[in-house]
């Protein structure tokens, strides 16, 4: 475990149930996240891990219970609070969501130009500061097309901390990389969360990520949380959700044929 993490509370889900079209897709989720970790939350393809992440980043609202930022409970505050408060998230999506029309630097500028007033020279400082972070210092004047996937993973995390957050979000942030990058991408997040002191909250069903960067780690089953522990606590678990996702077993509990649907974009719409 980080000896970053303190006991503070920077995110809490208090019986969070979520509901589409009648259906429950997130059930009854309480969990804690600590300032400092490095919290995964892991299931299959439509386990409710996606829904989870829209939760917590305020892009939806729970029907049940209650998700606390800082204390804050972001389930009952208007959109000009909520959008105060997102201010010191940072998100990675999944497939880097750069803008093609703007240059690696112009996209990592993007946030410090839409929620700050700094002079122009400043900004570019920063820029710099934040590529040099993920290793693409040079790269400034490169459009996104012209770059490999690891590396326009790599600009969408520079982007992601361009504003100091003292959360960052990653939605599948390995997913699309061969091993090599995705372990590159693994060992920015432990790195970038030890020296900028930032809760990482990361949604992946990558296994070899999982236990690469987790501190704790929640696991998702049809929108319950099946366990929250350490991973040797996941790896020695005798519950067999766990057994068969860790392992990738056919034969199990879970059922891969009905168990792989985007519940969100089926019922989210």
């Amino acid at each position: 475990m980080s000896q970053n993490i303190s006991k503070e509370k920077v995110i809490s889900l208090k019986g969070v149930s979520k509901f589409f079209d009648g259906r429950k897709i997130i059930d009854n989720v309480n969990f804690d996240i600590y300032s400092g970790e490095t919290f995964v939350i892991m299931g299959c393809s439509g386990s409710g891990k996606s829904t989870l992440l829209r939760l917590m980043t305020g892009i939806i609202k729970p029907d049940e219970g209650n998700i606390f930022i800082r204390g804050k409970d972001i389930s009952r505050i208007d959109i000009e609070e909520l959008d105060q408060i997102r201010k010191s998230f940072g998100m990675l999506f999944q497939y880097s969501a750069l803008l093609d029309s703007l240059t690696v630097d112009e996209n990592v500028a993007l946030p410090l130009r839409e929620h700050t007033k700094l002079d122009e020279n400043i900004i570019r400082i920063i820029v710099k500061m934040k590529l040099s972070l993920v290793g693409l210092r040079g790269f400034e004047s490169y459009y996104p097309s012209k770059i490999s996937g690891g590396m326009r993973k790599r600009v969408g995390l520079a982007r992601a901390i361009a504003l100091d957050p003292y959360v960052v979000f990653y939605d599948e942030p390995t997913s699309g990389l061969d091993p090599v990058v995705g372990g590159v991408i693994d060992k920015l997040i432990k790195d970038l969360s030890a020296k900028l002191l930032i809760t990482s909250v990361v949604v992946t069903h990558d296994m070899q990520s999982v236990f690469r960067i987790a501190d704790r780690v929640a696991m998702v089953h049809q929108g319950s949380i099946v366990k929250v522990g350490t991973p040797e606590e996941i790896k020695n678990s005798d519950n067999e959700y766990i057994k068969q996702f860790i392992n990738g077993l056919p034969e199990g509990p879970i059922d891969f044929f009905t168990e792989d649907v985007d519940l969100f974009e089926e019922f989210g719409k």
